[in-house]
């Protein structure tokens, strides 16, 4: 007769690995994608979803942040769709143009339907690749823990944001200097072969302290990468 099988929960007691579920271990290292910045906010809230789910198994490195991102952009256009389809019905009369020449009327399938289908199944596909389905979701290795939580990225990720729209409001609180007109010039300074240095635009201020924002956000999502 063979040996019972220990529970899941006995080895977590007695902190051992069973041997039945042991998928061995990529030699990728794990680490947490960052989110597209052209993402929408829900985009983003989700893309953040998938990543605690996945970072949680043990099965996420900085390598998929490109299919998680293309996951929920494709999950946006079925919700799209869908209200659509709800709204029009599942048939729609389209206008379609007879063998004489006549418009007639035709009942046909919503075209949102296609949409969805579409949508759905590339969804599938892609939390296949992910793990995320009860089939396949052994069937990704786990990789190395990542030496940042989901929890540090996210907060590195305010920080950053903060910053941005701190230096956004310095750069909104400079105050141009009035141009310079030719009844201001004073006449001893008439003459004078010193070259002369036009005071910078409100917008290249402005634009120099964002791209000092963006670079501080760059260096930080490369640390936490290579991290």
């Amino acid at each position: 007769m063979p040996t019972p099988r220990i529970s899941l929960e006995v080895h977590d007691l007695r902190d051992t690995k069973p041997q039945y579920v042991a998928r061995g271990e990529s030699s990728v290292p794990g680490a947490l994608p960052r989110a597209p910045k052209d993402l929408s906010k829900d985009e983003k809230k989700r893309f953040r979803s998938y990543v605690r789910t996945l970072a949680a198994r043990r099965t996420v490195t900085a390598g998929d942040g490109t299919l998680i991102a293309i996951l929920v952009r494709t999950e946006s256009r079925c919700q799209i769709a869908q209200t659509a389809l709800v709204n029009e019905g599942l048939v729609k009369i389209y206008q379609r143009l007879g063998a004489d020449g006549v418009s007639v009327d035709v009942e046909k399938p919503n075209l949102h339907l296609k949409i969805v289908e579409v949508a759905e199944r590339s969804c599938v596909q892609i939390l296949v690749r992910l793990g995320l389905t009860p089939r396949d979701r052994d069937a990704v290795k786990e990789v190395a823990t990542p030496k940042r939580s989901i929890e540090e990225v996210d907060q590195l990720e305010r920080d950053s944001a903060a910053l941005h729209e701190l230096l956004a409001e310095r750069a909104a609180q400079i105050v141009p200097e009035p141009e310079l007109s030719l009844d201001d010039i004073h006449e001893e300074l008439v003459g004078n072969d010193a070259p002369f240095s036009p005071t910078p635009a409100l917008t290249a201020e402005q634009q120099a302290l964002l791209d000092e924002a963006d670079r501080l956000i760059e260096e930080d999502a490369c640390q936490a990468t290579k991290s």
